[in-house]
C-alpha cells in the first residue's frame, strides 16, 4: 500500500492546487476520500488543510469581501468539510475487505457526507439571504463532486496497486 503520508501529502496538493482551477473546491469529495483512505485524524487534517488553502486563496488572490458573511461561509464550509471527514472515517467492516467494500462505503459516505454539507450550506443561505440552491444547481454540484471522488479514489487504487506490484518485484 502506498504510504499514508506519501498519499495524505499528494491529496493536499492535489486539492490545494484544484483551488486554482475551481473557486469552489470539491470540499466535499476531498474529505470523502480522505477518510477512506487516510485514518480519522489525518483525514480530518488533510480536510482541514485543503479547505484553509482554499480560504486562503480565495480571500488572498480572488479577493473575497471580508464580511461576516463571508466569513460565515467560510467557517460553515470548513465545519462541513470536518463533518464529511469524519463521518466517511467512521468505515464498517466491510469497506476493510476489499476494493468493492471500500468503493460501497465512499458511495454510501459521499451521498451521505454531501447531504450534510449541503444542508449546512442551506442553512447559512436562510440566515444571510444568499443565492439559492436550486434543483439542478443541486445536481450538478453534486455532479461534480461524484466524478472528484471516483478520480481521487481511481488514483489512490492505482497507486496503492503500483506500490504493491513494486514491492511483490523487489521481494522476489
Amino acid at each position: 500500500m502506498i504510504t499514508a503520508n506519501h498519499w495524505r501529502y499528494s491529496l493536499i496538493a492535489i486539492g490545494s492546487a484544484s483551488s486554482l482551477i475551481y473557486p469552489h473546491v470539491p470540499l466535499v469529495s476531498f474529505a470523502a476520500v480522505a477518510g477512506v483512505t487516510l485514518r480519522r485524524r489525518q483525514a480530518v487534517a488533510s480536510a482541514l488543510l485543503i479547505w484553509l488553502f482554499n480560504q486562503f486563496y480565495g480571500f488572498i488572490i480572488r479577493d473575497y469581501p471580508l464580511t461576516a458573511i463571508s466569513l460565515a461561509w467560510g467557517v460553515t464550509m470548513g465545519l462541513g468539510t470536518v463533518a464529511v471527514a469524519l463521518i466517511t472515517s467512521m468505515q464498517p467492516k466491510f469497506s476493510y475487505r476489499s476494493w468493492i467494500g471500500q468503493g460501497v462505503w465512499l458511495s454510501m459516505a459521499l451521498l451521505l457526507g454531501f447531504i450534510a454539507y449541503q444542508s449546512s450550506i442551506l442553512l447559512v443561505n436562510q440566515w444571510v439571504g444568499m443565492h439559492g440552491l436550486t434543483a439542478d444547481l443541486f445536481l450538478r454540484i453534486l455532479g461534480r463532486e461524484v466524478i472528484w471522488a471516483i478520480a481521487l479514489f481511481g488514483l489512490y487504487t492505482a497507486l496503492t496497486l503500483n506500490h504493491q506490484r513494486l514491492l511483490r518485484r523487489t521481494s522476489r
